[in-house]
Formats: C-alpha cells, structure tokens, sequence
C-alpha cells in the first residue's frame, strides 16, 4: 500500500501586493530541544483525508464523504464549507485563501468560507493537488484511464482555472507515487511506479514550463513511501529492511544515505518540518496502534511525540502526519485518503 476569473485589474493588484509583502518565518527549532506539551483529539467526526494547515497555522480543512470542513484550533465542531461526495484530498494555499480538494477524482477549488467554488476541468482521475511554494499555483497527477491501460500525466492550473495545461513531460504509463515542488517553483519531484507495481522505482525532476527533465539518482531501492523536503536539498522514504521497514534520507544528489528510524513490522506518515531539518514518523509495531517521533536529518536526537491507538480495526491502516506552518503543531490519525479517523494534535514547545 502506498502512503497521500478574476479580472486583469485584480490579477495584477494580487501580484503588485505579494510582491510588497514580507513574510518572516520564525527560526528552525532542533529536534532535541522540543518538548510535547499536549496531545488531544480535535475533531469529533472523522476525517477522510489528511488534513491541511492555513498559512497561519490558526485553522485546518479536511475531506470527507459529506463534503470539505474546515476547524479553528480548538473548535471541534468545525464548519462545512461545501458540500461533496468522496473527498480524498485537501491542499490550502500557502499564501493565498483558497483550497483545492478532490472529490471522486474531480478537482475543486474554493474559498475557506465556502465562496468561489469552482470545478477545474481536467480530464481523467485526479489525485492529490500540490501547491507551488508562491501558492498561486497548483498541480496535480491525474489518472487517464483508458488510455494504453492508463496513462499518469501532470496537469498545472490556477486556483480560478484561467490557467489550465498539461506539463509537457511522459510518464511511460508508469504510475504517479509522489509529487512535490522545488523551491525554485519552476520543477517538481516526481516517483514513478512501475504501472502494475506500488513500490517506487524512480526519481525525475520535471520542469513545468517546458520539456526539461531529468532522471535523479535514486531511490537506492523499491520504497514505499517518498517526500521532498521543502527545501528541495534531501528526500525522506521508507523502504523494506528485512523482516520490516525502516526510514532513511538521502540527498538529492544521491549522496548522504542514512537510516533515521529503527526497524519496524511498518512505518507511516513521513513529514518535513516546514524548515526541512526535522522528520516525522509513525512506527507501527502491531496492528492498530503507532508511536509517532520527531528526529533531525542524522536521525542522532529522536524526540517522543504521541502514541496512538488506531480506530479502525483494519490491519492495513495507514498513518497521516501534517506539520503545521509554525511548526508549533503536528496534527495525526488515520485519515489517509483511504480510511477515516479523528484528527489528533500534538502541540510542541522548546524545553
């Protein structure tokens, strides 16, 4: 199983008033030196998706089968904002007020207070949506089935949809496992799986604006899970280890590979801090239960964040991790895409 029209006038005063911002982002806080200061469930239904941060880390929207709702900290009612059929995926702006969501494979946008709902014409079946780092725009692997038994392609868009177009690069009917952006937001990280296998078997750096790829070096072997950190400077992945598994990081340049989790029956749930110097994960010993840590990219300090017991009694359950913004709270449960559960938030403080 494989872990997740605006008018010219105003397009230009959003671009003019960007540009003039300055955003400061509090300083990178070691592993080591954090401390959990509490851990508590912060919704009372279930989630389907994996949950996703506003910018200011204040608030948090998830999908579910009834439609996308969005929660304060601290509020564990929530709000609907709009109603949906199956939603699988959730991604907010990092700079703007809009979140893109799919639903039954349809990509969405709309404004955290339900408004501007709009449906983005791609065809096919899409995944998960990424926004760029600039948050003005977003892309998404879709699914076209059908095609030569399927066929993965990338599509990039705007949150209004004036921009709409596939990038120009094949997969080779290989499968889409993982998708992130470099900070440069000109190339995005791509895994590959064979079409009829799960475990990824390489890594691509894919330009958006024209046919320019390239092959990177790696995965070092099959792994079942892969993510870019923000940075664009390594990679987290899980990969096989025996009679388990166990969490490595290595370079985007091949070099520098290193486990930074012991051997486990599964890991789950990898996550880079927002600074890109600390990992999250799950370790899964037994069926329905997990025990999250924190660890800096030697793996040497690994902090203690939560255990959890799982909800669903299904042995195959999955384990979401989301960083907030702030780094301030880790937010987890079994809301995966695939199978619902609260959500769960640890809240950190230096010791």
């Amino acid at each position: 199983m494989i872990r997740r029209a605006a008018g010219a006038a105003v397009a230009i005063g959003v671009l003019l008033t960007s540009g003039c911002q300055v955003r400061r982002q509090a300083a990178p806080i070691g592993a080591g030196v954090l401390h959990v200061q509490q851990v508590a469930r912060v919704t009372d239904r279930a989630a389907l998706s994996p949950i996703a941060w506003s910018p200011d880390g204040r608030r948090f929207a998830y999908g579910r089968r009834d439609g996308v709702w969005v929660h304060q900290i601290g509020d564990a009612v929530g709000t609907k904002i709009t109603s949906g059929e199956v939603v699988t995926a959730v991604a907010w702006s990092p700079t703007a007020d809009v979140i893109a969501y799919v639903d039954r494979g349809v990509l969405w946008t709309v404004r955290p207070d339900g408004r501007d709902r709009r449906r983005i014409p791609i065809q096919g079946v899409a995944t998960t949506p990424v926004w760029a780092p600039g948050g003005d725009r977003l892309v998404v692997a879709v699914r076209q089935v059908g095609e030569n038994g399927g066929l993965s392609r990338l599509w990039l868009t705007s949150s209004d949809g004036t921009l709409l177009r596939p990038i120009q690069w094949d997969a080779r009917g290989e499968r889409v496992t993982a998708l992130g952006w470099f900070p440069d937001t000109l190339h995005l990280f791509v895994g590959l799986a064979a079409p009829d296998g799960e475990a990824t078997v390489e890594w691509w750096q894919v330009r958006i604006a024209y046919p320019d790829f390239r092959k990177l070096p790696g995965p070092p072997q099959p792994v079942l899970e892969s993510v870019l950190s923000s940075k664009g400077d390594w990679v987290a992945f899980v990969s096989a280890d025996g009679g388990g598994e166990r969490a490595y990081v290595v370079r985007i340049d091949g070099s520098g590979l290193h486990a930074i989790s012991p051997s486990s029956r599964r890991i789950g749930g990898l996550a880079w801090s927002p600074h890109s110097d600390k990992v999250a994960y799950g370790l899964l010993p037994g069926e329905g239960q997990a025990e999250i840590y924190l660890t800096g990219t030697t793996g040497a300090a690994r902090v203690f964040a939560a255990s959890y017991r799982f909800e669903s009694p299904d042995p195959a359950a999955g384990l979401s991790l989301v960083w907030a913004p702030n780094e301030v709270h880790l937010a987890y449960g079994t809301n995966t895409g695939t199978l619902g559960g609260p959500v769960w938030l640890a809240t950190f403080q230096t010791r």
